[in-house]
């Protein structure tokens, strides 16, 4: 096993005087060996830049882990407020290295384990590191205030998209501002939701802000949206924060980073300008659509299966609910509840999606109307025009054909002349040339006419409007069952229509 010396510093400013990690581990390894330990078994645990506030630093975390495995007997230190500033955090790490059985040292604090007024000193050494923690922190926070009025901007952990940190000041990123302004159009003027945007600013292989997301989130680009830094004002002292506790398994407290706890008055806001990367009309724009947005939460929505869809077990009609969300309208049926006194449903069917209920009920609805023997007999005994021009033509082209033999024969015969018979034959050829071009069109005409009621009942397939759904609903069918207590959604169409002889009423749809 080995000795582990353990140093740690929070700012540039401690490296800078006295308060070094060199100065540290210089102490630290020469107290390690005049307690007789060997230069190869120390093993050195440095914090650069972790706060004595919280325990969530890498090194000290890795240096519990190897006392949980038994590689270390004793731990160096050359202060407590080293160790951590938080009087319970310290006593933590206290408890858990003795309860592994590591001697805990102190340069600075000998032997302070060694009796009861070791002991006391010890705690009181820790309560006043803890203290001059909150007096540094007071003291910070009121600098930080001071210089923000002064129109001084604080640095983040991450600048705003479209501006980069430099002295005290946010500075304009011009191809990142482009980008911001693109989203303020897109929003605004063109009316495209959150995620479409993000969609495309993938699509462009447009870059976050870290470059550690792949991709944009409709959430980055509604703060782009809600930040009233790009009309020009940076906002300070918004929110009231501490840090973000968290345990391990051993008790050790593990949180990084700060978590808002309250939102400060508004009086106590502190506006900063900097430069503004939109204009006020495209902000306007986007603050216009805002208040015209609708809140989210249930709304009513219409559906052409509005009281037709029935439960296949109790024929008792499912519920439509539609909620709007931030990815758009969710629109679900659900099985019926207990209603006026009546049990619940003991089959429990699951919510379904109603655009997936709608659409193939309608698509059988369609082909079944199309299967339906009436607009056969209808289109029977209506008149075909095209037929009858398709009969005339092939006739005069008959005759046209046996009057040109017929000059042709004459001539042979010697009962006509040449020039008479050349003439007679040639205007038949003409006629017979003028009778195929109408046949043609004819065929075109055919083609297209036939071709016409395939598109007609496309189109009647892909049609999305309520009010025609709904009326071709309630001539043919009397109602939709439903069941879904299984792994299938499976949907019968009652007919509402006396179907002939052979063809069945109800049709099986599992989805």
């Amino acid at each position: 096993m080995w000795t582990a010396v353990y140093t740690r510093v929070s700012t540039e400013h401690q490296a800078q005087t006295g308060h070094g990690l060199d100065v540290q581990r210089e102490a630290c390894v020469q107290y390690a060996l005049s307690l007789g330990v060997a230069p190869e078994d120390i093993r050195v645990y440095e914090d650069a830049g972790g706060s004595g506030e919280d325990m969530d630093r890498p090194e000290l975390l890795r240096l519990l882990d190897d006392v949980r495995r038994g590689l270390v007997d004793r731990v160096v230190v050359k202060h407590p407020d080293r160790l951590s500033r938080n009087v319970a955090d310290k006593a933590i790490v206290v408890r858990e290295l003795s309860s592994c059985g590591v001697k805990l040292h102190f340069v600075d604090v000998p032997h302070w384990d060694e009796s009861d007024e070791a002991v006391l000193l010890f705690h009181i050494i820790s309560s006043i590191a803890e203290y001059e923690l909150r007096q540094i922190r007071r003291r910070t926070l009121a600098g930080k205030l001071k210089a923000v009025r002064g129109g001084k901007v604080m640095p983040s952990g991450v600048d705003p998209y479209g501006y980069r940190y430099e002295n005290g000041q946010y500075v304009v990123v011009p191809e990142e501002a482009e980008i911001v302004r693109l989203i303020y159009r897109w929003y605004g003027i063109e009316r495209m939701s959150l995620r479409a945007i993000a969609a495309r600013l993938d699509a462009m292989g447009v870059p976050t802000k870290t470059r550690q997301s792949a991709r944009w989130h409709h959430s980055t680009v509604a703060r782009i949206l809600d930040n009233s830094i790009y009309q020009g004002t940076w906002l300070y002292n918004r929110r009231r924060t501490r840090k973000r506790d968290r345990r391990g398994a051993k008790g050790v407290l593990r949180g990084r980073g700060r978590q808002v706890v309250a939102v400060r008055d508004p009086g106590e806001w502190i506006a900063v300008p900097v430069p503004p990367v939109v204009d006020p009309d495209l902000a306007r724009s986007v603050a216009l659509r805002k208040e015209a947005r609708p809140r989210g939460g249930s709304i009513s929505a219409s559906t052409f299966l509005s009281g037709k869809l029935v439960c296949t077990h109790c024929q008792r009609a499912w519920r439509h609910e539609a909620c709007r969300t931030a990815g758009g309208l969710v629109r679900k049926f659900r099985r019926p509840g207990a209603e006026n006194g009546a049990d619940p449903c003991p089959h429990r069917c699951r919510r379904v999606p109603a655009e997936d209920v709608e659409r193939a009920v309608w698509r059988e609805l369609v082909s079944r109307i199309r299967a339906l023997r009436t607009w056969g007999h209808l289109a029977a005994g209506a008149p075909d025009s095209l037929a009858e021009d398709m009969a005339r033509v092939r006739r005069e082209i008959r005759a046209a054909v046996a009057r040109r033999d017929r000059a042709l024969d004459l001539y042979l015969c010697g009962h006509l002349e040449r020039d008479a018979a050349l003439r007679a034959m040639s205007a038949e050829a003409d006629r017979i040339r003028a009778r195929h071009a109408e046949a043609c069109q004819l065929c075109r005409a055919r083609r297209s006419e036939l071709d016409a009621p395939q598109s007609l009942w496309s189109a009647l397939e892909a049609h999305e409007g309520v009010e025609l759904r709904r009326a071709w609903l309630d001539a043919v069918v009397s109602r939709v069952e439903i069941d879904a207590s299984g792994d299938e959604i499976v949907l019968i169409l009652v007919s509402g229509l006396c179907q002939p002889a052979g063809d069945g009423v109800d049709d099986t749809l599992a989805t």
